[in-house]
């Protein structure tokens, strides 16, 4: 359902830096009345539009998701199992074979309909989900630190020879 708030922060495809599940500023209240779909903390924010551009996040907080994305949210499929999930190259795949030449759109007939294995025990969904969770967080923690030191050696390299 599309609702339209100024007080709450909206997700544009623009915000979210493809591919990695982050956002690329801090999600604030735009001051302008944008309609979108609502979403919750923990809701899973997928984008419809040009699939193969992996326009996902996990939500950490309230908002409106203003653009074509599918908010995710069961009570019965852990949330950061069905944000893992939406990363499998299957999920890719299937959510690739979308409509459209221009402007493709994943096909929520196609992806619903898609057979995936998903853990009935939900303490096991649960466990997935932690263990892909931290390899990201250690996967960001590295890049941060490869940015430091690219910048720490192009300062040196910068003033060797003065």
């Amino acid at each position: 359902m599309g609702v339209s708030t100024p007080t709450l922060p909206s997700v544009e495809y623009d915000d979210i830096n493809p591919g990695m599940g982050t956002l690329n500023k801090e999600p604030k209240s735009k001051g302008i009345s944008k309609r979108g779909i609502y979403f919750n903390p923990g809701d899973v924010l997928f984008g419809k539009l040009r699939p193969y551009l992996k326009n996902w996040l996990f939500a950490c907080f309230e908002g409106v998701a203003v653009g074509d994305f599918w908010v995710l949210t069961s009570s019965k499929i852990d949330h950061g199992f069905t944000y893992s999930l939406i990363q499998t190259p299957g999920f890719q795949y299937i959510a690739n074979l979308s409509s459209g030449s221009k402007m493709p759109r994943s096909d929520w007939g196609l992806v619903s309909n898609a057979r995936t294995f998903i853990p009935i025990n939900h303490l096991e969904q649960e466990r997935i989900s932690s263990v892909l969770f931290g390899l990201d967080h250690a996967i960001t923690l590295y890049e941060h630190k490869l940015e430091i030191l690219n910048k720490i050696k192009s300062f040196l390299l910068q003033n060797m020879f003065i």
